[in-house]
């Protein structure tokens, strides 16, 4: 079995009795999350761990070009998309994909972001855009691409 968190096995657990609904009984969800426990492990023996703090730089990939993951959500108010958006483009990033949501009076966003073009480096993009979340009362993360996608690989 890998080693996975308990948070992690938790998490599967629950999406479990979501994706079974009413047919989830502890021993079929037992079932379902030892296989998908099974499926983790074998993924990762064919892929290498993925560590943000090792992956290129944006000045590294210039030619592709390197792409972010930037989510933020809280309260609704005016000006939270321009707000994000505009460190963006003050720093030269291209937005290939948007998406947003309201519920209620929570909003939440998810943009997929190419910095290949953008002057500063990863760390710097995302500590100014997550500075700006914050002057937003926003809860904002910033990933590169690989990093999420091994995270919601499962």
């Amino acid at each position: 079995m890998p080693e996975l968190s308990t948070e992690k096995i938790r998490e599967l657990a629950r999406e479990a009795v979501k994706q079974l609904g009413p047919k989830a009984t502890p021993e079929l969800v037992n079932r379902v999350v030892r296989e998908a426990m099974k499926k983790v492990n074998a993924e990762q023996q064919q892929q290498p761990e993925i560590d943000e703090h090792h992956l290129p730089s944006n000045e590294s990939l210039r030619g592709g070009g390197t792409r972010i993951i930037v989510t933020a959500f809280g309260k609704n108010h005016p000006g939270i998309l321009a707000g994000i958006t505009g460190v963006l483009a003050d720093h030269d990033c291209d937005i290939l994909d948007l998406t947003q949501k309201m519920l209620q009076d929570f909003f939440t966003m998810m943009l997929l972001v190419d910095i290949g073009k953008s002057s500063c480096t990863f760390e710097e993009l995302k500590q100014r855009i997550i500075d700006r979340g914050e002057e937003l009362d926003l809860k904002v993360i910033v990933q590169h691409e690989e990093l999420f996608n091994a995270m919601h690989r499962v």
